[in-house]
């Protein structure tokens, strides 16, 4: 049986952080990958600045860059003004390569078509027959996380986000958030332009929406909008946002896995590398503290009061997201809502 310092489960963003952190301090690291490359997610692919910064600012990775936000409904719309490049669209592709190559010179292996069939306390079995014993065990596997559910974590709160992917962008310019109450609820649908691409969705709690419910809502907007995606590609992919912890004894969780997502922005990027690059100094030092961790909880619990106050707001929504359209003409208020944001 081969025996590692660290196996990972998911080669995404943060088991591919956490695998480059720990190959530093010379940890023998296998990352296992389900699929046949590094890379393809079901994702609106959004970076802000501080996660394109927190991954060293890699320029040539990056699709297109945008100093400015609208924030429009049926009615109304403005510009949320940055002032510099501060939202930026990526290929998760891109981005998984990327980090790939990066740890080329490195300790770490990364196994692709690796299926892990079984969990035990010292050991996992992948594609229902090799043994890979291990010292600790990463689960980086997102939402469906199989490492959560072997530690008989529940996952209650999730989310799901859909869109279509079309193939020219020449018609969108900006990233463009929508609100309208009937339709999205306390929710939003978004254009995010690509290099040669746009993405198109909305997301929504099943709990709380039915998807038959939100996707009939989603395509009603995209009739109302002229908006043709008869030659896009229709994508979903669950978001968890409940949070139960991410260090179990030997066992650790990073990102979707352990339920770091915002449930209002979506965002889940960042999120991933930040934790997967705590769980690694965690690992290599037992006394080391989370802070990384600490703020995105912290986030989080802010951006979930937001849409608590929102969903809860019922007839009054419309009338808040009318407020938040005018209110973004403010330099003072656009600094904050960067700050809540971000």
């Amino acid at each position: 049986m081969k025996k590692y310092d660290v196996v990972i489960i998911g080669a995404g963003p943060g088991g591919l952080r956490c695998a480059k952190i720990l190959s530093e301090e010379g940890k023998n690291v296998l990352v296992l990958e389900k699929n046949k490359e590094v890379g393809p997610k079901v994702c609106a692919g959004g970076l802000t600045r501080k996660c394109f910064e927190f991954l060293g600012s890699p320029k040539d990775v990056v699709g297109r860059s945008f100093k400015e936000i609208v924030f429009k409904n049926f009615k109304k719309k403005s510009r949320l003004d940055f002032g510099e490049s501060f939202i930026y669209t990526i290929k998760r592709n891109d981005l998984g390569k990327w980090q790939e190559k990066n740890l080329k010179e490195t300790s770490v292996n990364i196994m692709k078509e690796a299926c892990v069939t079984e969990i035990n306390p010292k050991d996992v079995i992948i594609n229902d027959s090799e043994k890979i014993g291990y010292d600790f065990l990463v689960g980086a596997d997102g939402s469906n996380s199989l490492v959560r559910r072997y530690l008989g974590l529940k996952t209650d709160f999730i989310g799901v986000a859909f869109h279509y992917v079309l193939p020219n962008n020449a018609d969108y310019k900006d990233i463009e958030i929508f609100f309208d109450s009937k339709l999205f609820g306390a929710w939003y649908s978004w254009i995010f332009p690509h290099k040669d691409f746009v993405s198109i969705g909305y997301g929504c709690f099943p709990k709380l929406t039915s998807m038959k419910k939100a996707k009939d809502n989603f395509e009603s907007w995209l009739k109302r909008m002229k908006i043709d995606v008869s030659q896009g590609k229709f994508e979903a992919h669950p978001i968890n946002c409940d949070y139960k912890g991410f260090e179990f004894g030997n066992i650790f969780l990073v990102g979707d896995a352990a339920g770091l997502a915002s449930g209002f922005t979506g965002e889940g990027i960042y999120q991933a590398l930040a934790s997967g690059e705590d769980v690694a100094k965690k690992i290599i030092n037992p006394n080391h503290k989370a802070k990384l961790i600490s703020e995105i909880r912290r986030e989080r619990n802010i951006h979930h009061f937001m849409l608590s106050a929102l969903y809860f707001s019922g007839p009054f929504r419309d009338l808040i997201f009318n407020l938040v359209i005018f209110a973004v003409k403010s330099k003072a208020i656009t600094r904050f809502l960067l700050r809540v944001l971000t």
